[in-house]
């Protein structure tokens, strides 16, 4: 069984290394799917192509037709989120092809998809031992409602932390890294093998978007990514009732601090429609305030290889707190506990950035470059 099980990784890893190619080379040599070199969360040197959600697919595609021959609840489980998977996959495809779907049209399909998982896949949020929460919880159809917000919110917390190179795959994969020891410590075979094949379906993306950048995650992998991460923590707390549902949360800290910080900024500070675009994430202000000298003429290959630093800015704190999800992961006074420090070091940290007090042993030497070196 051991070696069926790494073929059908290996095959779906394969898979995805195989079309990132072929689509980073479809995308030098036609402007299909490119990205627009424009907007205030634009930080990419040249236009590439945003297809990269296609290779997932394929690969998470391989692989179901691979565990089709072996296991059964596996295929059936990885057939059934391909599906659900078509609505906010379909809209974010359509976007990243045409820049037409807005983003009100995208929340939507991401409700429907979020749905059916919840009617068909019988996934959603019933427990998470929080009193407050769970007495919420116990009043008719909230468990759905929840479940619309819990899934919507985080899927598109993952499409707002895309647009640096390796950042948002590779936060999902140590977050779903983190699900995949949390279900090997409950002994779920069946959250491994899916964690397992999602990683290695990403990871051959992966390696096409870090640190190059030949082709994008764009709104599809984005949402598809972001859909996937949360189903199957709901579905890793569903399963295990021993595990605290605040573990996987933890485990995806960083996506959702961002998304409702932007929201509060948009909305309190700004004056702004929470669903304004603006590029004053923490990720963006990490690109500028540590990483890139406005003062300087950069090259192609400079700004490139800033846009990939930005992620090994982000990537610890999410693995150290993953770790520690997966440290205390029986334990919810723990898992609350980790998500108050991970707000404070968040906030902290930002209003560092915003107020230009930014520890110097964090400023990339490109950064520290003055005006001296300008051509």
């Amino acid at each position: 069984m051991q070696s069926q099980e790494f073929f059908i990784y290996l095959t779906s890893f394969l898979a995805a290394v195989l079309a990132a190619f072929c689509l980073s080379v479809i995308g030098r040599l036609s402007n299909i799917g490119h990205d627009l070199h424009s907007g205030v969360q634009k930080f990419h040197a040249l236009p590439t192509s945003r297809l990269g959600s296609l290779s997932i697919v394929i690969g998470l595609s391989i692989g179901f037709v691979s565990a089709s021959q072996a296991d059964r609840e596996f295929s059936l489980r990885i057939g059934g989120l391909l599906l659900a998977s078509i609505p906010v996959f379909g809209g974010g495809l359509l976007e990243d092809l045409t820049h037409k779907v807005g983003a009100t049209s995208r929340l939507l399909l991401t409700l429907v998809s979020a749905s059916i998982c919840y009617a068909f896949l019988d996934i959603g949020v019933m427990r998470t031992d929080v009193p407050p929460v769970d007495w919420l919880l116990a009043l008719p159809a909230a468990d759905f409602l929840i479940t619309l917000l819990v899934v919507a919110g985080f899927t598109h917390s993952v499409n707002i932390i895309d647009g640096f190179h390796g950042l948002a795959s590779g936060l999902v994969m140590l977050t779903i890294s983190a699900l995949l020891v949390m279900a090997w410590q409950a002994n779920d075979g069946l959250i491994v093998r899916l964690c397992s094949l999602t990683l290695a379906a990403t990871l051959g993306f992966f390696l096409f978007n870090w640190p190059w950048g030949k082709i994008f995650l764009g709104d599809a992998g984005a949402y598809l990514l972001g859909l996937w991460t949360v189903e199957l923590g709901l579905l890793l707390a569903l399963r295990n009732r021993d595990i605290s549902p605040m573990a996987p949360v933890v485990a995806g800290i960083l996506p959702l601090t961002e998304t409702l910080f932007s929201m509060y900024r948009r909305k309190f500070v700004r004056q702004h429609p929470v669903n304004h675009p603006d590029g004053l994430h923490l990720h963006s202000l990490i690109y500028r305030r540590l990483l890139l000298n406005p003062a300087l003429d950069s090259t192609h290959q400079q700004i490139n290889a800033a846009n990939a630093c930005v992620a090994l800015y982000l990537w610890p704190p999410a693995l150290f707190f993953g770790v520690l999800s997966c440290c205390f992961v029986y334990n919810t006074q723990m898992q609350l506990i980790l998500m108050l420090c991970f707000f404070a070091m968040y906030f902290w940290f930002y209003k560092r950035l915003v107020q230009f007090k930014s520890p110097r042993w964090l400023v990339g030497h490109s950064r520290r470059a003055g005006p001296t070196l300008q051509k």
